[in-house]
């Protein structure tokens, strides 16, 4: 008798073990028949709204972050049509991402970012590259419309409203009124001089290589020990520094006076979060 109740007792626990790792399975990769339904559905939305588009299905996956079936739609000729169709595991659709990626212009700007950043790769990784950096790259700032009443938005932005489905864009071009560089970088010398002779190079190089920017933020820190600890303290940055200011005439001047209003920004940065964390302690 207490063999059986023992031989019951296991198959029990099996029998639960296994419902446990399905369970735990279905809600980490989704299951065959809730994917084949959330397909379906996926299908019938396209039929249903966009029968006008040439939009394929590429694939439909699980996101256990969400717990959501994607369904990942893309145009064989529109290279800025890719969006998603959101459906739970019930197969009910809940919504899906055409106009907040293709009709707003975010799918345009991620690709205008992605060659312009590929474009500022190629300098910066570059063998000739004489400084040590930690963090480069180049990129543009996009902004819906509705920002410019609600934000400070820099002159030099871009409005994703405005971009062009589908259009070509000269990242060169755009780089030259738009672009932004960002780069960190680790000498064994930190200084106002040390920083315009490294603007003033970057420039050059730039320059030499054919690629444009209108502004860079740059950081200029001592460099590091093999336990990425600090050989000394001290900071020199330049925020949105203007690609025209990158000249030598009073170089040195110009660089101080952006390291102060860097330093002015961080130091009210660090004051909000204060008041706001003794403000919420009340």
């Amino acid at each position: 008798m207490k063999k059986r109740i023992l031989k019951i007792a296991a198959f029990v626990f099996a029998i639960a073990l296994i419902v446990g790792v399905c369970v735990f399975a279905n809600a980490l990769v989704g299951n065959p028949i809730s994917k084949a339904v959330a397909t379906n559905t996926a299908e019938k939305h396209l039929e249903e709204n966009y029968a006008d588009k040439d939009f394929e299905i590429e694939r439909v996956t699980f996101s256990f972050k969400d717990g959501y079936y994607h369904a990942f739609v893309y145009s064989p000729s529109s290279i800025d049509s890719k969006f998603n169709i959101l459906v739970d595991m019930w197969g009910k659709l809940r919504y899906d991402t055409y106009e907040d990626r293709v009709l707003s212009g975010g799918n345009t700007a991620d690709r205008i970012s992605k060659d312009y950043r590929a474009t500022v790769d190629k300098v910066l990784d570059s063998q000739a590259f004489p400084y040590i950096e930690h963090i480069g790259y180049g990129d543009f700032d996009f902004y819906p419309r509705v920002h410019l009443e609600q934000y400070s938005v820099p002159e030099y932005a871009l409005i994703t409203e405005d971009l062009t489905l589908d259009a070509f864009y000269d990242v060169n071009e755009l780089g030259a009124k738009h672009g932004k560089l960002t780069i960190y970088i680790d000498d064994d010398t930190v200084s106002y001089e040390k920083m315009s002779e490294i603007l003033l190079d970057i420039r050059r190089i730039f320059d030499d290589a054919g690629v444009k920017f209108y502004v860079i933020d740059c950081v200029l820190e001592y460099q590091k020990n093999e336990d990425s600890s600090k050989k000394k303290e001290g900071r020199v940055e330049v925020r949105e520094f203007l690609y025209s200011d990158i000249y030598e005439d009073g170089m040195v001047e110009r660089v101080k006076a952006s390291d102060e209003v860097a330093k002015a920004y961080y130091d009210e940065q660090d004051a909000e979060k204060l008041k706001e964390k003794y403000d919420g302690g009340k």
